[in-house]
């Protein structure tokens, strides 16, 4: 069953009024007024859905670094087949009915090549099947839900699967525990990726002594925690996203006082900040540690980033960054046009890898997924996420 079919009617309605929607500037639905965009004819556009404002305008901060600085190398080094490269924002709050509704917008956009984005795979998912049948490249960068490239050949990405990241965590939550609590996000992600969690688990003799979901908007999440703690385990473990990732364990450690290890959060400064010292010692999977890799452009790309933002990147920065450079890469090898976009991403085999170990990529034109992205540990150590070295 596919686990999106919500999140498509969603899109079906919105399409059906996306005629009123389309002269709308409200949050949400009109396009950014600070994006580097133009309409001149020596410029070609990526589109760009992602969350400025609401709950997830922590990852659109990120994610928008990245894309900028991309945009900034990309027009330094000569553009795309001698075209400037520009980027349309539209903030959607990830929210799959404002992702839906901006979409034909995109569309209609003929100085659009590609569209990057959502934040979350069932936000985005609301919006390919409108690109889809456009012929737009929807590139999904961040969507991590195996499922999300279902819809169709023009839907892509290069980001690990969770079927992948929940077996590195399932592995070294092994390592640590024979027993463990596990709460979980509920949303669609969420239950997916504990599914594939839960297996890998299991197959790893890991006993899962308690379990239970929350709500995304959750405050308060004693009554979960408390017969998580009650239960024992050897650790706990939290799969969702940085915000919650942070009530969980500060709820565990300042209100339950459970000491044991902890494995959750994401790589941001509001988990970090929100967490403070209860984030010590945690473990999560990644795809990316600035002061890890020993590839020479991603090292480059840490100290461009570091001289325009003053502080390293983390894995959300490196995704949408080498989600531009990946599309500026395939204009310029087909050329910048939606054709040569889908063409370049079908046929082009060694697209510049920054993530994991470094070196080049290309996609598997079956899953629109790429081949050999592999994930990697990171430990928070004196307030800073950085690779885990497995001691």
């Amino acid at each position: 069953m596919n686990i999106w079919k919500k999140a498509l009617r969603n899109a079906a309605v919105a399409v059906t009024v996306a005629g009123t929607l389309l002269g709308v500037s409200a949050c949400g639905l009109g396009g950014d007024s600070a994006s580097s965009s133009s309409s001149d004819s020596d410029t070609v556009n990526i589109g760009v859905i992602y969350p400025k404002t609401g709950q997830y305008a922590e990852y659109g901060k990120l994610f928008q670094q990245g894309f900028d600085l991309a945009v900034e190398k990309v027009n330094k080094d000569g553009g795309v087949k001698g075209k400037k490269l520009g980027l349309k924002y539209y903030d959607t709050q990830s929210d799959a009915k404002q992702d839906a509704a901006v979409a034909p917008k995109l569309v209609s956009d003929k100085s659009v090549i590609a569209v990057v984005g959502d934040y979350a795979s069932p936000a985005s998912s609301a919006a390919s099947p409108i690109f889809q049948q456009a012929g737009l490249v929807h590139y999904g960068f961040n969507n991590s839900a195996p499922t999300f490239t279902d819809t169709g050949d023009h839907v892509w990405t290069p980001q690990i699967g969770q079927d992948v990241y929940q077996k590195a965590n399932a592995d070294i939550v092994s390592k640590k525990a024979k027993k463990i609590s596990v709460v979980y996000i509920e949303n669609d992600w969420g239950k997916q990726a504990y599914q594939y969690f839960k297996e890998e688990a299991e197959k790893n003799g890991t006993q899962i002594v308690y379990e239970s979901s929350y709500l995304p908007d959750s405050t308060d999440l004693s009554p979960i925690l408390i017969p998580a703690r009650d239960a024992q385990p050897d650790a706990v473990v939290n799969i969702g996203y940085g915000p919650d990732g942070a009530l969980v364990i500060n709820t565990l450690r300042d209100k339950l006082g459970y000491t044991g290890p902890f494995f959750g959060g994401q790589e941001t400064s509001e988990f970090l900040d929100n967490a403070g010292k209860n984030a010590e010692g945690t473990i999560i999977t990644g795809s990316f540690s600035a002061t890890g890799t020993k590839d020479a452009k991603a090292q480059q790309f840490v100290k461009d980033f570091k001289a325009k933002y003053g502080n390293n990147p983390g894995n959300f920065e490196v995704t949408a960054y080498q989600a531009i450079i990946d599309l500026a890469y395939a204009a310029n090898k087909t050329e910048p046009t939606r054709e040569g976009i889908q063409k370049a991403l079908q046929t082009v085999t060694d697209f510049p890898l920054y993530q994991g170990n470094g070196g080049t990529f290309k996609f598997n034109t079956k899953t629109r997924r790429a081949d050999n992205i592999d994930p990697i540990l990171l430990i928070v150590k004196d307030g800073k996420f950085v690779q885990y070295d497995g001691e």
